[in-house]
């Protein structure tokens, strides 16, 4: 981001710079044009602010396109780890979900059995470990 920031400043420093040399060679007020080895280099000076100007514009080209792919490579990064996260977030809302049936003020199966919450633990476990499986399998996860 420093570079760029220099590379701005330096390409705005430069046009300024060029639309000087170029007021200067057209209203002639320094009067270098009846000096044939001054206007030469006056316009030497005014090419090598033009070849400048334009060196630094690919820069800040390539500069832009190198932040760009960054960026992309920043992006998917972070799709590969907000996968990971929904998948154990999915994962994780199976034994939630079963308890939370299990949970409700009404009439269910197997409230009566001695062995319900064990019954309901081991299932709510087996469906984690089956989702988890088929996440694994799926490269999800």
């Amino acid at each position: 981001m420093n570079i760029q920031k220099s590379l701005v400043y330096f390409v705005t420093s430069l046009r300024g710079n060029e639309l000087m040399m170029m007021r200067i060679q057209r209203t002639d007020f320094l009067k270098i044009a009846k000096n044939e080895e001054l206007a030469d280099f006056l316009d030497d000076i005014i090419i090598d602010m033009s070849q400048a100007q334009e060196m630094a514009q690919i820069y800040t080209d390539i500069l832009n396109t190198i932040m760009n792919a960054f960026a992309s490579i920043i992006s998917n990064n972070m799709n590969k780890i907000m996968k990971r996260l929904t998948s154990i977030t999915i994962i994780l809302m199976v034994p939630t979900l079963v308890a939370s049936f299990y949970g409700m003020n009404v009439p269910l199966m197997g409230q009566d059995d001695p062995f319900a919450f064990a019954i309901i633990c081991i299932v709510a476990i087996a469906l984690t470990f089956l989702l988890g499986w088929f996440f694994m399998r799926k490269k999800l996860f």
